[in-house]
């Protein structure tokens, strides 16, 4: 069983992102992973940093933080606007990525030596348009979600875009739900692959 926090980035009520990601958690909970759901909808935390690192962080968002440290994978589900992420989400990565806790520039702990960097992480968004656009742009939406999880040493990420979503164009409902059913499957032998034997054996012959 691994632990897994799922990011609800969208700070509305409602939104298809939301309901593909209430499927992809009963799918991980059907494998019996221990699953913590965060809505940017309802959870109290500071959006603006209002005080940068000298902000006092609430109860709320502490204990995603705990949770998040011991976490296996990091899933984010959010909406493209304006060619990147929702400012909630903004104010969240702020909120969790924090100095000290995930990397350090004094200690020299980032990047690959990032204190996540044994974690997996999982980007799934949608766009209202085609992916071209949101290229045009230099994938901003995703880089700006993907440089905190490198800052702090997750590499390990897959991304998944859900595009042309505008009702005119989007396909059924059946569609997305397949999609995202194969996206547990795939987060889900992520999780439970076990290493190779050669990698065993590296280990092997380097443990003292």
């Amino acid at each position: 069983m691994a632990r897994i926090l799922v990011v609800q980035g969208d700070a509305r009520a409602e939104g298809t992102m939301k309901q593909l990601s209430q499927i992809y958690i009963e799918q991980m909970r059907l494998r019996n992973h221990e699953v913590m759901l965060v809505d940017l909808a309802k959870l109290d935390y500071d959006k603006t940093l209002s005080k940068g690192y000298q902000t006092e962080r609430t109860q709320e968002m502490l204990a995603v933080k705990e949770f998040a440290q011991e976490a296996d994978l990091l899933t984010f589900f959010y909406p493209i606007w304006f060619a990147n992420v929702p400012s909630a989400l903004k104010g969240f990565i702020e909120n969790l990525f924090w100095v000290g806790e995930t990397y350090s520039f004094r200690t020299k702990n980032y990047l690959f030596r990032g204190m996540w960097r044994h974690k997996k992480a999982s980007i799934i968004y949608s766009i209202g348009g085609q992916e071209i656009y949101h290229y045009l742009f230099g994938w901003s939406g995703y880089r700006g979600m993907r440089q905190p999880l490198w800052l702090s040493g997750i590499f390990d990420i897959r991304r998944t875009s859900f595009a042309n979503m505008d009702r005119s164009v989007r396909k059924p409902d059946s569609f997305y739900t397949t999609k995202i059913m194969a996206l547990a499957k795939r987060d889900n032998q992520r999780l439970t692959k076990k290493p190779s034997c050669s990698l065993m054996n590296r280990k092997s012959r380097t443990t003292p």
